[in-house]
This record gives structure tokens, sequence and C-alpha cells, in this order.
């Protein structure tokens, strides 16, 4: 935990685009993903998260995701912000989530 009474849920994501003519390439995809990270900030800034693309593909793409829990959340406001990404992430994006772990939390 940090000295402010937070704690960085680190986590990672790999997706699959719904159609895979609709990222030509990683900045495009990158772009997209920077205006889900932004629509997230404005809907829960505390949480201050952040998204990066680690690996792209037409048909596959890989990511990072971090944000920052309060250690007044319970298990249940985390789960539920997750799923708040998630749903933002697959409509925004147009893709389907393979893959969502939480890799570590410092």
């Amino acid at each position: 935990m940090s000295s402010a009474g937070y704690f960085f849920y680190l986590c990672s994501i790999t997706v699959k685009p719904n159609d895979e003519e609709q990222y030509e390439d990683f900045n495009e995809f990158d772009m997209h993903l920077h205006l889900v990270q932004e629509e997230l900030e404005k809907k829960e800034p505390s949480r201050d998260p952040y998204l990066e693309t680690t690996f792209f593909l037409p048909d596959w793409v890989e990511m990072n995701f971090k944000f920052k829990s309060s250690y007044k959340d319970g298990d249940e406001d985390i789960y539920m912000y997750i799923d708040l990404v998630k749903e933002e992430i697959e409509s925004d994006l147009n893709v389907t989530i393979v893959d969502f772990g939480i890799e570590g939390v410092v």
C-alpha cells in the first residue's frame, strides 16, 4: 500500500476485435483506447485509470490496465469498477474480451 492509503491494481487484458478490419494499425487502436481511458476518467476520476496497448495484431490485441483503489474499497467496489471497465472496452472498441486478469496489487 502506498503512504497515501491507496493500492494500484495492475491488470492484463486480451481482446479480439469483432471486425478485423476496423483498426488499420497500432496507432489507430491506441487512439481509440485513449478515448476509452478518458471516458473512464470522467466516470470515476478517483480511480486514475491508465490503459496501454502492449501488443497489436488486427485480430488480437493485448493491453495493460492500471487503476487506483482506496484501502476503504471493498471487493464489491473493485469488481463493480472492473465490470464497468470491461463494458466500456467491449462497447467502445467493438471487441470481445478473451482474457482479463489481475496481475498484481502494489
